[in-house]
């Protein structure tokens, strides 16, 4: 999941930003993913917190809570990488 996530990033990326741009595109994103690392064992351990103290319910119980927003993550995360989704550059001309 994490890898292809971040395989889509970088096509993204390589098709948005102009050649003399990437690096400056690549520091500004691979600070957002540090980041995001940063705080994605607390909204993980929250999120599984939550889905524990939910095991009686009867919608998604307990770690099915889980695997469901897990997979919504994931989901957004393919759609991004079509090409309605992608950030084309402009032909200058």
């Amino acid at each position: 999941m994490y890898l292809s996530i971040i395989t889509g990033l970088f096509i993204l990326q390589n098709n948005a930003v102009s050649q003399h741009q990437r690096g400056a595109a690549n520091g500004i994103s691979m600070t957002w993913m540090s980041l995001f690392k940063a705080f994605g064992p607390f909204g993980g351990g929250a999120l599984f917190s939550w889905g524990q103290s939910r095991k009686n319910a009867s919608f998604l119980p307990g770690s099915e809570m889980v695997f469901f927003v897990l997979n919504m993550v994931e989901v957004v995360g393919l759609l991004m990488t079509f090409k309605p989704f992608l950030a084309l550059p402009q032909q200058r001309g």
